[in-house]
């Protein structure tokens, strides 16, 4: 299956792809839009769907708008991002799946330490970062956090590092720490 993705940032677009095509196999990230941030996305998502549906080549069957609800009810983002395009009236030929993290992408980063280990090490570093003990689906300063448990990894908080964790990290682990990450299991399976 093809697909393309609508995110707030550069570090989901490095994150959600690996996940999601580890989620589901044969599904194939086609396309990936960054919006430069939260408002951005909000503003301009129907315009990258639109963007989308003209080129045929690309074949693509589904697109994920997927935005941070930074703690907030996931239900109402995603009805907002919703009813936009229902206002625009714009209907793609793809389905489209608007889906809001319960806080942020870092939530579920930090569900497994041992991939952040594992990436320290295949980087030539010798910290190891223990398990946090939050509520990763209720914790609002996960990003910052995260890129806490980085720095005592030896790791910068850049794309490609996001990528490599997203790419070794415990589906299983996840889902058992992120209630988020079972719904959006779910959305890429359906």
């Amino acid at each position: 299956m093809n697909i393309a993705i609508v995110v707030e940032g550069p570090s989901d677009r490095a994150a959600y792809p690996v996940l999601m095509e580890r989620i589901r196999t044969g599904l194939r990230v086609n396309q990936i839009r960054d919006c430069g941030g939260k408002t951005k996305l909000k503003n301009s998502f129907v315009g990258l769907l639109k963007e989308l549906e003209r080129n045929p080549a690309w074949s693509i069957e589904r697109v994920f708008v997927i935005q941070d609800s930074d703690c907030k009810p996931h239900e109402e983002i995603e009805a907002r991002l919703q009813s936009k395009l229902s206002e625009s009236h714009f209907a793609p030929e793809f389905q489209v799946r608007c889906f809001a993290t319960k806080c942020v992408l870092e939530s579920w980063l930090l569900a497994d330490p041992r991939a952040i280990n594992t990436i320290s090490r295949r980087r030539g570093k010798h910290k190891q970062v223990e398990s946090v003990q939050v509520d990763l689906d209720s914790y609002k300063d996960a990003k910052k956090l995260f890129w806490e448990q980085l720095s005592k990894a030896e790791l910068q908080a850049v794309p490609p590092v996001y990528a490599e964790i997203a790419s070794v990290i415990e589906l299983g682990q996840i889902s058992s720490r992120c209630l988020s990450f079972r719904r959006f299991k779910e959305k890429i399976l359906a």
